[in-house]
């Protein structure tokens, strides 16, 4: 009979704790430094949002103005902080400013910033549309700024209305 020699070979192929621990070490430096970058992104994400929503609703009120042959007015939903006026919201409605109860649309503004009228606009809680779709404000371009309320972040941003309805928006250094 022939004798059968056998040799097993086994070998370690798992990860050591030592390697294990490294890699979860690197995995939380690079965390660390993704997240201040998400986070910016994300407030910024926020503000273009905001920006937009005005945009539009300014659009909106002189296209329903032209549209109704008549006056379409945008107005703060609560004005009561003189540095936030725009920031509980705002909404469209036909006609003289008065309540936002039967509005054609209503905007709200996200809790992580300010929206804030500026130049003529400062200390109104409403603009309107004339039937010719001209800003019934006499005098500069109505002015907005957006800002975050956390101090650390910038840019901010800054919306201006002409008298024909026309916005422009640029960045804006809140917190200097």
């Amino acid at each position: 009979m022939h004798e059968v020699n056998l040799t097993i070979n086994q070998s370690n192929s798992g990860f050591s704790i030592i390697e294990l621990m490294v890699t979860l070490a690197l995995a939380a430096v690079l965390l660390g430094m993704a997240l201040p970058a998400f986070n910016g992104m994300m407030t910024q994400r926020t503000m273009t949002t905001q920006v937009n929503d005005l945009v539009v609703a300014v659009h909106y009120a002189r296209s329903e103005a032209v549209k109704l042959g008549g006056l379409v007015t945008v107005q703060a939903v609560d004005e009561g902080d003189s540095d936030n006026e725009w920031g509980p919201g705002y909404c469209v409605v036909i006609g003289d400013p008065g309540n936002c109860d039967n509005p054609l649309r209503v905007f709200t503004v996200d809790d992580d910033v300010t929206l804030d009228a500026t130049g003529i606009l400062d200390d109104e809680d409403s603009f309107s549309f004339n039937g010719r779709g001209l800003l019934t404000l006499d005098g500069d371009d109505g002015t907005f700024r957006l800002c975050s309320t956390d101090a650390n972040t910038d840019p901010g941003r800054i919306v201006e209305i002409n008298t024909i309805g026309r916005t422009t928006s640029r960045e804006l250094v809140c917190n200097p």
